[in-house]
């Protein structure tokens, strides 16, 4: 497996920044609980406090879940390690125009894999299009992932235009990382599967197509273009 982007900045960008609206909301109601005590109207600093605080309790929930999502997209770096360097891996993708975050990006011999990382500790279910987290319901986990992998197979378009070859299907997958959660499945509409599995899944599939595969040529232009999307995206 080559892996030609080690991916992290989108999310440690959003760490960092959910860390540090936290604790600036954390300062200001320390400062508004000891302004309290000199105002004529104690009651509107103690609806400040609160709203202060509320904001702190708020960002620091979104660090601390993407503070998961980064444990879990390191989850599954490590079995695709197992592919062998056929296997291209970018991790980590910002797309143009706010179209999406792609966790990992696997270019196969002949096809293209999105993968979509989850980290959740409850019980998780799916009902089709559906998801629920313990028993409340979730934006759809299935529609994000098919949603990256269609934003990727069209900013790829260009990429096989030039070479003369038909637009492949992009295949969106959705990784479940935590071996604690419970995950229950009916009828999902895409790939779903454990962190354990994925390696294996992309090797096998497309095994019998009559698709002449991508050429070396191809596989760089592809690259080549992703990476020169991340400027774009900055």
């Amino acid at each position: 497996m080559l892996v030609l982007r080690k991916g992290g900045e989108f999310t440690d960008r959003q760490i960092s920044k959910y860390l540090f609206t936290g604790l600036i909301c954390f300062a200001f109601a320390i400062m508004a609980m000891v302004a309290t005590r000199y105002i004529e109207i104690p009651l509107v600093g103690l609806l400040v406090v609160g709203l202060a605080i509320s904001a702190f309790k708020a960002n620091f929930r979104r660090w601390g879940n993407w503070q998961a999502g980064k444990r879990g997209e390191l989850a599954v770096t490590d079995p695709l390690t197992s592919l062998s360097n056929d296997y291209v891996v970018l991790n980590d993708l910002t797309l143009p125009d706010g179209k999406g975050n792609v966790d990992h990006l696997v270019i196969g011999p002949d096809a293209v894999f999105v993968l979509e990382t989850k980290n959740y500790a409850g019980r998780v279910k799916c009902l089709g299009d559906n998801w629920y987290v313990n028993g409340n319901p979730v934006k759809s986990l299935s529609r994000q992932a098919k949603s990256n992998a269609m934003a990727v197979r069209s900013n790829l378009a260009r990429v096989f235009s030039d070479h003369g070859r038909r637009l492949p299907f992009v295949v969106a997958v959705l990784v479940f990382v935590n071996r604690r959660g419970g995950l229950h499945l009916n009828n999902p509409v895409i790939p779903v599967l454990k962190s354990k599995d994925v390696a294996e899944f992309i090797r096998s599939y497309g095994s019998g197509h009559s698709d002449p595969g991508f050429s070396p040529e191809l596989k760089r232009a592809m690259v080549h273009h992703l990476h020169m999307l991340q400027r774009l995206a900055a």
